[in-house]
């Protein structure tokens, strides 16, 4: 039979349990502002039935509490991640092409295709009078802003390059320190469970920095069983193992060589991924996602194509061009900083050779042979980093050829009008030097919204799905408000019990008899 004591023994048990829901309560109230904190619960369950040989057999031996569980959904946390993925990835696409556009943005900037229309604005000046001295100047200084107006905007492409590559950097550095942070709390977890119970709040922890992970880098995650209540932890980015249980790979960054230079027009030292240990990360991975896609796309995308500098095709003055490319595998189709670079540069290689070869053919008012307008600084490649107006004509507006032949009378504007044709020459690409250069405000226009609306979208559905999992896993002051009262009211009715039961006990022991 039971002993006499111990309905004691089953108020203690609900006191204890009583008080054990309490202080968890407490944690969940006092965390409910802490950023992934996942709501805890303590698990309570009735003690083995003891056997009183008595007619009723067994006696009920209270209440233990046997877990402390967090409320966690992992499908949540998947479903989570993968939009933090894109979201992170679009919302550095959002920031960078939105300065690409800034740019190129001719409506608040006054930018290139105005720049391009005074250059012919000029010329049609320059045709009423086409040996007047303030005319010819008015041309070269164009011309010189044009040239100008290029060089800006190549240096900006280039410095806008380098920011996204320091930026690379600094996310490899944070992936890798979120790395060796979860190694080391997969560590501390496996200690605390394997002699203590469960380790939430290091959980938490563990799944938040996971969660910052995957918005840099595509990221997934795999926990299994391996018995004395140990777990393995271990963390995928880009399909390669970064943790392995108490291990971190680490990656490192290394600059490129100019023999390994993707794109002509790219900026000195760009970066490349690879493994410490040894082996390649892939950068260029369709599967790649998150900030780190959004860097390497807008750093290397050249629309499936790269930039080479030709040394077959040449210009009329004998300069190297550049040209776009495919090759095999690592082609990047995003319309990154490169395409631009190659694009500006295809423009200035076309438009300076058209308006050079016209004033090759003419004459000064000397009767020299004529020169070319437009010419390179240094390196003897016609692009938007090297264009520039010959120093002969910008020091001396006579060496300017404005005549068709050497006895041309005053008047004769033909050869002039010849460049003014080229306004509406079809000569880039099938299409006007106009409709060109608007393509390519309208390709970043587009790009840029493109990704203002993506980012928008994945922050809406952020939010949403954010707002599923804190229904599964986030604290609730009024639920926890109710279980405060309830787990009060049990402690209250367990105390009770005891006072009731020290009342049998005193007559039964202290007054038994007298």
């Amino acid at each position: 039979m039971a002993s006499t004591f111990f309905g004691l023994t089953i108020a203690y048990t609900g006191l204890q349990a009583a008080s054990t829901s309490v202080n968890v309560t407490a944690h969940n109230i006092s965390n409910i502002n802490t950023e992934g904190y996942s709501r805890q619960e303590a698990q309570i369950q009735a003690n083995d039935a003891i056997r009183t040989h008595a007619r009723y057999g067994t006696l009920g031996a209270g209440v233990d509490v046997i877990d402390i569980n967090q409320k966690r959904d992992s499908y949540y946390d998947d479903k989570y991640r993968n939009n933090e993925t894109l979201y992170g990835e679009y919302s550095t696409k959002q920031n960078y092409m939105t300065q690409i556009e800034d740019y190129f943005n001719e409506f608040t900037l006054k930018g290139y295709c105005e720049e391009y229309n005074n250059f012919f604005k000029s010329i049609n000046q320059l045709t009423l009078t086409p040996g007047e001295d303030s005319a010819k100047n008015s041309l070269i200084n164009n011309a010189q802003s044009l040239a100008q107006y290029f060089n800006t905007l190549n240096t900006n492409l280039q410095n806008a390059q380098k920011d996204v590559n320091s930026e690379i950097k600094d996310q490899i550095d944070e992936i890798n320190s979120i790395a060796k942070n979860i190694a080391s709390l997969n560590k501390q977890i496996n200690h605390i469970e394997a002699c203590y119970g469960n380790a939430n709040d290091l959980r938490d922890q563990r799944n938040v920095l996971v969660d910052k992970l995957s918005q840099i880098v595509n990221v997934s995650v795999s926990e299994s069983d391996m018995g004395n209540d140990l777990t393995e932890f271990n963390v995928y980015i880009n399909g390669q193992a970064i943790v392995t249980q108490y291990q971190s790979s680490e990656l490192r960054v290394e600059a490129r060589s100019d023999e390994q230079r993707r794109n002509a027009s790219d900026a000195d030292g760009l970066y490349d991924v690879k493994w410490a240990m040894g082996g390649a990360f892939d950068l260029y991975n369709a599967s790649l996602g998150g900030t780190l896609k959004a860097l390497v796309d807008i750093r290397d995308g050249c629309n499936s194509g790269v930039e080479k500098v030709s040394d077959t095709a040449l210009d009329s003055d004998g300069n190297r061009t550049t040209e776009v490319v495919n090759i095999d595998g690592n082609n990047i189709s995003y319309k990154g900083i490169p395409y631009y670079q190659s694009q500006i540069n295809k423009f200035v290689a076309t438009f300076s050779d058209a308006v050079n070869k016209i004033f090759k053919e003419g004459f000064t008012a000397d009767g020299e042979q004529g020169e070319s307008l437009f010419t390179t600084t240094g390196i003897t490649i016609m692009n938007a980093q090297n264009i520039s107006v010959n120093s002969k004509i910008l020091h001396n507006n006579d060496n300017l050829a404005t005549f068709p032949a050497k006895n041309a009378g005053e008047s004769d504007a033909s050869l002039l009008n010849r460049i003014n044709e080229l306004q509406s020459a079809k000569i880039f690409d099938g299409g006007t030097g106009s409709y060109f250069l608007e393509s390519m405000v309208s390709d970043v226009s587009i790009d840029s919204s493109k990704a203002t609306n993506m980012q928008i979208n994945y922050l809406s559905l952020r939010k949403s799905i954010n707002n599923q999992r804190l229904s599964v896993m986030g604290v609730d002051t009024e639920e926890e408000a109710m279980n405060l009262m309830k787990y009060q009211q049990a402690y209250n009715l367990n105390g009770k019990m005891m006072s009731v039961m020290n009342q049998l006990y005193d007559r039964l022991i202290n007054q038994t008899g007298v």
